[in-house]
């Protein structure tokens, strides 16, 4: 009999935690940023590896302006080649895709495309290579919707000056977490695509301007890991990083304002000049001698804790998760019938 009342403990206890962990395991699904931004540089084909960790990206200087919608981008790079062996690779720049990252390790991160894409080295303009040549047909890879390419040359110990400069949409951002999902204008930088060179990468500078009648009290969440400071004067964040290796968690991650309704990214690329033009211009202050005070932000991954971010789990919960509980409850209730039945016995 004893035997008989432990099988049938060990079934219900069993047959609960099936049900429970099912009930846990349902609302599962990765948290993250979706949006649209820009990642750090990185080698394309596998015929480059002979120069892999030869070509040391020094330091970077990211700008960034935000507007209503969109923002502006242009980054700084220093890379050096430390061999003594002239090097020719290509050179990509990931205009799509997801990436796994950001602050914690379940994140997915969306990369929307860029748009008037341009690339510099050493102030010559380089041309992004258009049709696949003939010996990287049926690489995955070459020269698909998601990589500009272009060819970059180094003499034995040659830095270089490479410049990019770029305009994206920001409008259909949304950070999500589990069923929750709330719609943000959001930026990405990542950084964690640098890891390819030779490290470390010895200074960031990352500058981000309010524009377009933002403030910072637009500011939803930005990235802790830059000890972001803020200029009110010029609405000018300012954040650094030395001597790192990129991971996932140096990611630059933004969120600001709510989504507009009524947004056209065709017109914004109509004045293309003027906007690249604001940028130079941001670019050549001096930016690192402006007063900056602490800035205290949320972490750009949150999810608001009001009730309504919570309705689309509670609907899923009655949905799919209560006839679980109430079939295990049935499945409860009829073992301890028998249960008690066979002890009387």
């Amino acid at each position: 009999m004893n035997n008989i009342s432990k099988i049938l403990k060990n079934f219900l206890a069993a047959t609960f935690l099936i049900f429970y962990g099912n009930i846990l395991h349902a609302n599962a699904t990765q948290p993250g940023i979706w949006s649209a931004g820009g990642t750090t540089f990185t080698m394309l084909y596998p015929e480059d590896s002979a120069t892999f960790k030869k070509v040391q990206m020094q330091s970077e200087q990211i700008f960034i302006q935000l507007y209503k919608g969109f923002a502006v981008v242009k980054g700084v790079y220093f890379f050096k080649n430390h061999s003594n062996e002239k090097l020719n690779f290509k050179m990509g720049y990931p205009v799509n895709g997801i990436y796994s990252g950001g602050a914690q390790s379940l994140n997915q991160i969306n990369i929307d495309s860029l748009s008037a894409f341009k690339i510099y080295a050493d102030q010559i303009p380089l041309a992004v290579l258009k049709e696949p040549q003939e010996e990287y047909v049926g690489n995955f890879q070459s020269f698909s919707d998601n990589w500009k390419v272009w060819e970059m040359t180094f003499e034995p110990n040659q830095i270089k000056k490479v410049e990019v400069f770029f305009i994206v949409s920001t409008n259909d951002g949304s950070v999500s977490r589990g069923y929750n999902k709330e719609h943000y204008n959001a930026f990405l930088y990542l950084l964690e695509s640098g890891s390819v060179w030779k490290n470390p990468i010895e200074k960031g500078s990352f500058y981000i301007q309010l524009r377009d009648g933002l403030s910072e009290k637009d500011i939803h969440g930005l990235s802790d890991s830059f000890n972001f400071q803020y200029n009110a004067a010029n609405k000018v964040f300012s954040g650094f990083k030395n001597n790192f290796s990129p991971t996932p968690t140096d990611n630059l991650a933004v969120t600001y304002l709510e989504r507009l309704e009524l947004f056209d990214f065709t017109t914004i690329l109509k004045n293309q000049k003027n906007y690249e033009t604001v940028m130079e211009e941001f670019s050549k202050m001096a930016l690192s001698k402006l007063v900056y005070e602490k800035f205290e932000a949320q972490n750009p991954y949150e999810i608001s804790s009001s009730l309504l971010s919570y309705l689309p789990a509670a609907i899923m919960f009655v949905v799919f998760g209560l006839p679980w509980i109430l079939l295990g409850l049935i499945v409860i209730f009829v073992g301890y019938f028998f249960y008690k039945k066979i002890k009387k016995k």
